[in-house]
């Protein structure tokens, strides 16, 4: 007869629904998974999250009985208003006061808990890691933050000033049918689980402020604080500064494992945490970047597959570094270059002392025909290229990844520059910068650079994009409009990288004014754009320029490997 095969459950003990009392006396409920027939006390991983303990990120990391095999107490918990938690969910808001109560739950009641604490998780999950740290609870000794962020404003909810606007919308829909889900409420929980399926629909509302999703009887009014992300759109906002773990940093200090993705569109933001969190402490900060989306974490990416390397070994990473930090385990884990990058192109591992910060930087040139020349100009053009962008028919965007852009750039409002084919491979390690001397129409507009492989056969991948509302060209906290027809200069960070261009490929920049829905679409006048009506949208006249006198031009970190 064939072996009979056998649950997790012969190896790890589950315990679910188990009440943690937090300071006003609401209970928060886990899943507690433990190995079998071990008597010594073990360290406790920890994750928080929205999306239903059940799940627990399953999706891109080993199930908690795996991580429970290896030796430690696992905790997965619905954060508050969430799950079968009690309380009420409004993003992010309390899980500093919840985390700290849950991580020293764990570490001083929780039985068996040997009252060392890890915690991890990606996106919220990664957040909520951030806003437990920072208010040092007792036990706490290392975090895995994974596609996350300190600073919710700059490449979560905006990019460049720019309201994230599939993200933005898709996440509040998402979160508002989870709510209506959990506590069984009809039709609002059938009526918004429709809605999802019909994303497309209200990603085109105009304005935004009156969108009828989240004011509508039918669907309740769980998706409220999305009024809020579109209502600040500053990033000195005293709602960002409150909720933004950034603001506590000088009470960061701990050990923490970063990982991030280059096709994740919150790849900025992750980068941004981890400088920050080497400036806030002298304890190991250490940073492994894949070629991954969001989710899931596999080797095709968009449309390329990088192959072998690029498979997942996070569970097995994070295993190391908590039996290293909670353990005191001696593996050498914390012997090696503290960031591994993905160089793709190459599709190898970089082993590295530490992210690049100052390196050399190869330049290329607008120039004349839509070309990317490494020449310095020593001579102007008469003439600007010119496009007219309208916000009732934005240059659409594919999702952000490695995907061939030449069907959103087949149209009269977005202009691409190409280099010679090279004679050789460059490789790019870093954040690429886009300068643009440029005039518009508008008292305030968009700019989006894309930074392209343009393949022998004309395919244009994706690499990069970064995106600057005009109004912020000098300062995120003290705007200011634009006078018509008069050029300006714009320094646009594009999003972190690390790619190889082929020999016979070309380096391609495309600049547009849109890329909806990644970015919602702007009107092009001083309204808000998520306030503008059909009415108020207005086209502009946009000028770049180049030459001597106006040299824009892609900076482009290089790699030396």
């Amino acid at each position: 007869m064939p072996p009979k095969l056998t649950s997790f459950h012969s190896q790890v003990n589950v315990q679910r629904q188990v009440k943690i009392p937090m300071r006003d006396r609401l209970n928060l409920t886990a899943d507690i998974y433990r190995p079998k027939n071990v008597d010594t006390p073990l360290p406790v991983l920890l994750m928080r999250l929205p999306y239903g303990r059940a799940i627990a990120s399953s999706c891109t990391y080993a199930h908690p009985s795996w991580y429970a095999s290896q030796g430690y107490i696992v905790v997965i918990q619905d954060v508050r208003g969430c799950g079968t938690s009690e309380g009420e969910f409004y993003p992010f808001v309390s899980e500093y006061d919840d985390g700290f109560d849950t991580v020293e739950w764990c570490a001083k009641e929780l039985e068996g808990s040997s009252g060392k604490v890890g915690m991890y998780g990606f996106s919220y999950q990664g957040v909520t890691q951030f806003q437990a740290a920072v208010r040092q609870p007792e036990g706490l000794v290392t975090i895995c933050p994974t596609m996350a962020t300190a600073d919710l404003y700059h490449g979560w909810f905006y990019f460049g000033g720019a309201l994230c606007l599939d993200f933005d919308l898709g996440w509040a829909l998402q979160l508002a049918q989870n709510r209506a889900w959990y506590l069984k409420k009809e039709p609002q929980a059938t009526n918004l689980f429709e809605a999802q399926k019909q994303i497309s629909k209200w990603l085109e509302t105009v304005p935004l402020s009156e969108i009828e999703l989240f004011k509508n009887e039918s669907f309740g009014d769980f998706g409220q604080f999305f009024f809020d992300w579109i209502g600040n759109q500053q990033a000195d906002d005293q709602y960002w500064q409150q909720l933004n773990p950034l603001s506590y940093f000088d009470r960061y200090d701990l050990p923490a494992l970063h990982i991030a993705g280059w096709a994740d569109i919150f790849i900025e933001a992750t980068i941004n945490t981890y400088h920050q969190a080497k400036s806030a402490t002298t304890k190991p900060q250490h940073l492994v970047v894949a070629p991954w989306q969001h989710m899931p974490w596999l080797p095709k990416v968009g449309e390329i597959d990088f192959g072998e390397a690029a498979v997942s070994k996070i569970d097995q990473l994070q295993v190391d570094w908590f039996d290293f930090w909670l353990k005191g385990i001696e593996n050498g884990i914390c012997d090696r270059n503290p960031v591994q990058m993905f160089l793709m192109g190459k599709n190898h591992w970089l082993d590295l002392p530490e992210f690049q910060k100052n390196p050399h930087t190869k330049i290329l040139y607008l120039s004349a025909q839509k070309q990317l020349s490494g020449q310095s100009p020593i001579t102007n053009h008469q003439l600007p290229d010119i496009y007219v962008y309208d916000p009732r028919n934005p240059n659409p965007a594919t999702p952000y990844g490695f995907y061939d852009q030449r069907n959103v750039h087949h149209r009269w409002d977005v202009l691409v520059y190409e280099s010679a084919e090279l004679v050789e491979e460059i490789a790019i390690a870093g954040i690429p910068e886009f300068v643009l001397y440029a005039a518009t129409t508008a008292p305030d507009t968009d700019w989006v650079i894309k930074l392209l492989d343009i393949y022998p056969d004309g395919k244009q991948m994706l690499v990069s994009m970064g995106v600057l509302r005009a109004k912020f060209r000098k300062s995120w906290t003290k705007p200011e409009w634009i006078e018509s027809d008069v050029v300006n200069e714009y320094r646009i960070k594009l999003r972190p990288t690390c790619q190889n261009f082929a020999q016979g490929h070309r380096i391609g920049v495309a600049i547009a004014s849109s890329a909806f829905p990644a970015i919602e679409r702007h009107s092009n006048t001083q309204k808000l754009p998520s306030e503008a009506t059909v009415s108020d949208l207005v086209e502009a006249t946009q000028q770049i320029f180049y030459g001597a006198d106006y040299p824009s031009c892609l900076q482009l970190p290089v790699c030396y490997r």
